[in-house]
């Protein structure tokens, strides 16, 4: 009982990562059906960054937070104009275009961070104390519950926002029908703007969580982006609700395969959960018909 409720914790951790992660993407795709590959390098070049800034530096964990997320704020803004904007009105099949743009971004990223710190991967300073509380015999991991309580915010503060707010009111005018918004006058290419510069601080933001976890390394950014693409494969492109519960299947997969078969297993368990849910539901367990959820428009 004690191995599963560690998994668990773990589990819930790592998922509340992917979920993050899957929130950052689906937030960029919902309004601009762009799927912003760069996410989970921002989310790489976030844990470098914990690793120099809290380890090297001796930063207090406050400011490298603030440093990271105005980093991931400011690394969006610059991702839609190098890999957005120059497609835009240029070509019919902006999802294509962008998907590729996107992709290449992500692999000069990953290359510049591989070349500049290698593959050795680099203990993070964590942002809590190390030594975990106890429940009995249950050690509770301080990371994963600052992790689980941090996503837990986020996302109930990003709704909120959507909903009560005459901003976020604009953004869900423009997530559920952009053409209808720029009818009536909503300034859909400010929008998007915004919307990549809120994802990249989310990535960001995920990275730092996450750092004293997965350590610092070049090479993290696919293993991320892996877990959070397939947790949006399972919830649903396009969905919020589904990112949040894909990602957190994710999590318990790759955290409780390991701790009672093989930890080889777990990506190949993940795949085959991902591909068993879309043989079944083709558009994920709350996603909805068409290109990225496009039949019903997305919703929060």
């Amino acid at each position: 009982m004690t191995i599963f409720l560690i998994a668990l914790e773990k589990g819930l951790g790592l998922g509340s990562i992917y979920l993050l992660v899957g929130l950052s993407f689906t937030l960029v795709l919902a309004v601009s059906s762009v799927f912003n590959f760069v996410q989970g390098s921002l989310l790489m070049v976030a844990t470098l960054l914990s690793f120099i800034l809290a380890s090297e530096q001796g930063w207090p964990a406050i400011g490298v937070l603030a440093a990271i997320v105005a980093f991931g704020f400011l690394a969006g803004l610059l991702t839609h104009t190098i890999t957005v904007r120059p497609v835009l009105g240029r070509t019919k099949d902006i999802v294509e275009s962008t998907l590729l743009t996107t992709i290449g971004a992500g692999f000069v990223v990953n290359a510049v961070a591989a070349l500049l710190f290698g593959s050795q991967p680099r203990p993070v300073q964590s942002y809590v104390s190390a030594v975990p509380w106890k429940l009995g015999n249950l050690p509770i991991n301080k990371t994963y519950i600052v992790i689980i309580a941090v996503t837990l915010c986020i996302t109930i503060g990003l709704d909120q926002f959507l909903r009560h707010t005459d901003t976020g009111r604009t953004a869900r005018v423009t997530l559920e029908d952009s053409e209808g918004a720029r009818l009536v006058g909503v300034d859909v290419r400010r929008v998007i703007l915004v919307s990549f510069a809120v994802a990249g601080a989310l990535a960001a933001l995920a990275g730092w969580l996450v750092a004293p976890v997965i350590l610092a390394s070049a090479f993290n950014a696919q293993e991320v982006t892996f877990y959070a693409f397939a947790g949006m494969a399972i919830g649903g492109f396009g969905s919020f609700g589904g990112a949040m519960l894909g990602g957190l299947i994710v999590g318990l997969v790759v955290a409780i395969v390991p701790a009672y078969i093989n930890p080889d297993w777990a990506d190949p368990l993940v795949l085959v959960f991902a591909a068993v849910i879309l043989i079944l539901r083709p558009a994920g367990l709350l996603g909805t018909a068409g290109l990225f959820g496009a039949t019903r428009q997305r919703e929060l």
